[in-house]
């Protein structure tokens, strides 16, 4: 995964600014940016010499909207389809700093969310190709974390089998990526005004993704309304209650907000992910190294 960058006359970032939405989100639905390589060719090429400018370093898991790569005839470019949050913007540059810049992201933590009645396959699926990001060798610095979401309970176990929460619900705005597993609890969970404000709490910009019925989570959670998302069949009509748009696929993904349907799918959304975090190459060895047929 790399970093975004977006050249933007300081004129129009006023103080106090929350989301950044420049004349190209409104004439053509998306908003310029570039990988760091390629930052100075798009500020000579957009903007007028002399214009006093400044360069946003853009978090992508954080941006709360699509990111899509489209070819340009200066090769692959990425265009956020949504406004700048200010969440999503780790630093503002000078454009003759960018020698030292980044181009990786680096260090992302993701939390698994477990919790007493959960289905075990639907963390461990989605778990196990995510993990491979590090252990394979792609990205020593990712960190995967199973964190509970009941206080005082760190061990759930399921037909002799263990899980063991590392922490029980620490602050999820920590992690970059919140993943939470489905399971016959979620039924009950829903209405649970201690663990939805646990989950509201990172904000609506916070990179989340769900297994099965744990998009019930995420849509009592506020994080469904006006969205394209899948679940498990029999949790559809639930699904639709919270304002999403039902869609009968394996993995959805709106951006920043990601469901996938029953059980299995959790694997799915393990390669999904792993696309999302580091490309399809990588997705694509994770797969093969698993003897995933895609």
């Amino acid at each position: 995964m790399q970093w975004l960058y977006h050249v933007a006359r300081k004129a129009d970032l006023r103080p106090g600014w929350t989301a950044h939405a420049p004349p190209s989100l409104m004439a053509e639905g998306f908003v310029h940016t570039s990988y760091v390589g390629a930052v100075a060719e798009s500020a000579r090429l957009y903007f007028d010499a002399g214009e006093e400018l400044t360069v946003l370093q853009i978090d992508p898991r954080r941006v709360g909207a699509i990111v899509r790569e489209d070819p340009t005839p200066r090769g692959p470019m990425p265009h956020v389809l949504g406004p700048i949050p200010r969440f999503a913007v780790a630093n503002e540059l000078m454009l003759g700093s960018l020698a030292s810049a980044p181009d990786r992201v680096q260090g992302t933590r993701i939390a698994f969310v477990a919790f007493a009645g959960m289905t075990l396959l639907d963390l461990v699926g989605v778990l196990d190709p995510v993990s491979r990001v590090k252990t394979m060798g792609f990205d020593a610095t990712l960190e995967c974390e199973v964190v509970s979401a009941t206080p005082g309970a760190k061990v759930f176990s399921s037909f002799g089998l263990t899980v063991q929460a590392a922490r029980a619900r620490p602050p999820l705005a920590s992690y970059d990526l919140v993943v939470v597993a489905g399971g016959m609890a979620t039924r009950e969970l829903v209405s649970d005004p201690d663990v939805l404000g646990w989950l509201r709490a990172p904000g609506p910009h916070a990179f989340v993704a769900s297994v099965c019925t744990g998009s019930l989570l995420l849509g009592a959670a506020g994080r469904l309304q006006g969205k394209r998302a899948t679940t498990h069949e029999s949790a559809k009509d639930q699904l639709l209650a919270y304002g999403a748009t039902y869609v009968d696929a394996r993995v959805v993904d709106e951006g920043h907000v990601i469901t996938a349907s029953g059980v299995t799918a959790a694997i799915d959304l393990g390669l999904h992910l792993a696309y999302r975090l580091e490309g399809a190459e990588v997705r694509d060895k994770i797969a093969r190294q698993m003897n995933v047929v895609t």
